[in-house]
């Protein structure tokens, strides 16, 4: 069986006590400095599947780095907005094999401007996935 290249973003954030920025910064990169600590680890085959937001791995650390919120959004919530629609109408109106089409669409597509909602969600449901 032949191995499979993954990607991985690895992020710790934590605390540690210190006498300078310089000594912390030591501390935070030993494995035996005493420090609290916690891991938020990314896997994927691909980068810009859902799971990366789209972005290459530089980029991800660049946010990270800076502290930014990344919001994921996920096949699940093509799902989601999908039945609350479908409910609401009383049919069914999706065709669910295409939401994970529609959602590389809109990572892909959306007004960068403006960002992704819950309305963007719907807007890319009825533009990929509505039956005839």
């Amino acid at each position: 069986m032949g191995n499979t290249k993954f990607h991985f973003v690895k992020y710790e954030f934590g605390t540690v006590n210190a006498e300078s920025d310089h000594e912390a910064s030591l501390m935070i990169n030993s494995p035996l400095a005493p420090k609290e600590s916690k891991v938020l680890a990314i896997v994927s085959k691909k980068v810009g599947a859902p799971v990366f937001p789209n972005l290459e791995h530089q980029e991800l650390i660049d946010r990270i780095v800076h502290l930014e919120t990344a919001i994921i959004w996920k096949v699940e919530h093509f799902t989601l907005k999908a039945k609350e629609l479908e409910q609401n109408s009383g049919n069914k109106l999706y065709d669910r094999t295409l939401f994970e089409k529609a959602l590389y669409e809109m990572i892909n597509n959306h007004n960068r401007d403006k960002g992704i909602s819950w309305s963007t969600v719907e807007y890319y449901l009825n533009a990929f996935c509505k039956k005839d």
